[in-house]
């Protein structure tokens, strides 16, 4: 692994994936450039200026690529998993009423009820169903019924008894997940299961009700970790929505499945090379990733723009890097002794928080997560989103070292091909 830059953690390079490339930098710039353009006064000598809040930036690394200490960097294959966050189906807004808070409330004002959801479905993939091309499953909302059911590759929730909540509609989906009738054909998992839920013993997920993003509203976040292991779970799903419906209401923040993997992420100093000029000579993409927009005045309030929507055909977008994480050291997050006096450092990794936010929400003071957080490309809190734009690479014969100069680029929100 390379050389700590904060608390035993170097620097690292975040792939798509979930990966990680661990870099030991010898120093690093941030380059911050903001556009306030000044026109002279004549007469008065004095300057005017408009601030638009026009930023460009970059951050360039001098590193000496070096083989991981495996015994730290290596890790056990693990399952990918994903999300499906009611929180933050269209606004949540309070209109004076109590209860109405934890209505949902669709992009154009009106309310979401259950109603609108019936005949709306999304496409979801197992582990096995990516191994071998199999078709994704169609989850349908069905409002006639209260009961759930498999057949084929088609589960539907039954929506009667839903209130017009997110707790409600998560509630629902997760016992669809874990409870239907049924089964589906051809098997979705390599032991020939057909179930998909947790805790049959032939289950695809399992499945987690916790709080998402308005943690205010209640477990209105479904999380789903594939029960195979292997980077094949990755994949662009949960996508909504798929039916061919004209109209649709707001559809709920999805996380797709990623950070599976099949082997150990030890690297070579050669390795990390290669990944690199990979990555910035013919990666793609794949669709979009990010989060941009963001109005709503914090980091968990993310604005319109933040569906995570990948093309991923064959993982060809896997190894795309999206975020970039690089810890200091913090007096203000350190660990407090008894005297209320900071006692060594805590850690945390630079961020770049853009949007209407609030100081608190971008300062050091606001940076509460530790630099171990697991990197989220939609969340700006937990690195630097963006991605590699140039690498310069030196080497010397005889050496087991690489020099490169990597160029980074912060940005919110990636698409393309």
């Amino acid at each position: 692994m390379g050389t700590s830059t904060s608390g035993g953690l170097p620097i690292r390079l975040v792939q798509r994936n979930g990966d990680l490339i661990y870099l030991h930098c010898t120093d690093y710039t941030f380059g911050m450039n903001r556009a306030v353009p000044a026109i002279p006064v004549p007469v008065l000598g004095e300057r005017i200026g408009a601030d638009l809040n026009l930023v460009m930036a970059d951050i360039r690394l001098n590193c000496v690529l070096t083989d991981d200490d495996c015994s730290g960097t290596a890790q056990a294959a693990s399952a990918a998993s994903g999300y499906i966050d009611f929180s933050t189906l269209g606004a949540f807004t309070d209109t004076g009423d109590e209860d109405a808070v934890d209505t949902l409330m669709a992009t154009d004002g009106g309310e979401v009820t259950a109603a609108d959801l019936n005949g709306k479905s999304f496409s979801i993939r197992t582990t096995h169903q990516a191994n071998t091309g199999a078709t994704a499953i169609k989850v349908l909302f069905d409002t006639s019924t209260g009961s759930h059911s498999a057949a084929t590759n088609v589960l539907t929730v039954g929506l009667s008894a839903a209130a017009d909540t997110g707790v409600s509609i998560a509630t629902i989906l997760a016992a669809a997940f874990t409870g239907h009738g049924g089964a589906f054909s051809p098997a979705i998992t390599s032991t020939g299961g057909t179930d998909f839920g947790d805790p049959a013993a032939d289950s695809a997920f399992t499945v987690a009700l916790t709080t998402g993003a308005n943690e205010g509203l209640g477990n209105c976040k479904i999380v789903l970790t594939q029960a195979e292991i292997g980077a094949s779970g990755n994949s662009a799903t949960p996508f909504f929505w798929t039916d061919d419906a004209e109209e649709h209401p707001a559809s709920p923040s999805v996380q797709t499945f990623s950070n599976g993997t099949s082997t150990h992420s030890c690297r070579s100093a050669a390795d990390k090379m290669q990944d690199l000029i990979a990555n910035v000579s013919n990666s793609n993409v794949g669709g979009a990733v990010g989060s941009a927009f963001n109005i709503m005045g914090g980091v968990a309030d993310r604005g319109g723009w933040d569906s995570d929507v990948s093309l991923n055909l064959h993982g060809s977008a896997d190894d795309y890097i999206v975020g970039l994480q690089i810890p200091y050291n913090s007096l203000l997050h350190a660990p407090v002794d008894a005297s209320l006096l900071p006692n060594g450092y805590g850690t945390r990794n630079f961020m770049i928080v853009t949007g209407l936010t609030s100081p608190d929400a971008q300062n050091a003071q606001g940076n509460a997560n530790p630099a171990s957080v697991k990197f989220d490309s939609r969340d700006s809190s937990t690195g630097i989103r963006g991605t590699v734009t140039q690498c310069n690479f030196t080497y010397n014969a005889s050496e087991t070292t690489y020099a490169a100069e990597i160029t980074f680029q912060p940005i919110d929100k990636i698409f393309g091909l």
